[in-house]
């Protein structure tokens, strides 16, 4: 059975997913909120085993939105995404005991401004980004190089299909979302879980 934990990006980047799995993604969950509480929501470690295959996926709302609002404040970029993604693995560490295998998701890219604009508008306020799309960009490239880094050394799977929707300039290619910030066609995304999945079982 495949356990899927996350944000938002959870159900949309797994809906129609073909193989047995449990849906426990809570909305606007952020990375931060994992390592700060040491807890991932709705995760209970009583209903896992040796068989569980746990899928978690956050860190696109704290790429969209709070990285930028802490540099604003005076603090320096890679030190709070060191302090970010190291104290959610943290969290993961100490949370997750019973398991065949653990799978990371990397972060989405982030949506282009002028996108969003298209469709929904003019943004006059804060949401739903902070920041230039260079800086959401980086911000997220950065996040998910210190993912695959930390994958490895505490024995997990990184899994990051999202580089196939990415332009050169890290932005999502807006045709394969759902129009705001999510993945809106996950076809590709799917087939190479599936080709990850045939490994694991």
């Amino acid at each position: 059975m495949i356990y899927l934990y996350g944000d938002s990006h959870i159900q949309f980047s797994f809906k129609q997913l073909p193989v047995p799995h449990r849906d426990y993604h809570e909305p606007s969950i952020t990375m931060f909120r994992i390592g700060r509480d040491n807890t991932i929501i709705n995760f209970n470690r009583y209903e896992h085993d040796s068989n569980s295959i746990i899928c978690i996926a956050y860190g696109e709302v704290d790429s969209r939105c709070h990285i930028q609002r802490q540099v604003n404040v005076g603090k320096e970029e890679d030190g709070v995404i060191t302090e970010l993604v190291e104290c959610y693995f943290t969290t993961l560490h100490n949370t997750i005991r019973s398991h065949k295998k653990v799978i990371i998701v990397g972060v989405i890219p982030p949506i282009r401004q002028m996108d969003y604009e298209s469709i929904h508008g003019l943004i006059s306020h804060e949401f739903p980004f902070v920041g230039t799309d260079d800086a959401r960009a980086r911000y997220t490239r950065k996040i998910n190089e210190m993912i695959c880094q930390l994958c490895h050394r505490y024995g997990y799977i990184y899994f990051n299909p999202y580089k196939r929707y990415e332009r050169e300039d890290g932005t999502l290619q807006y045709e394969y979302s759902d129009q705001v910030c999510h993945l809106g066609n996950n076809a590709f995304f799917l087939e190479e879980f599936m080709k990850l999945y045939d490994t694991i079982v």
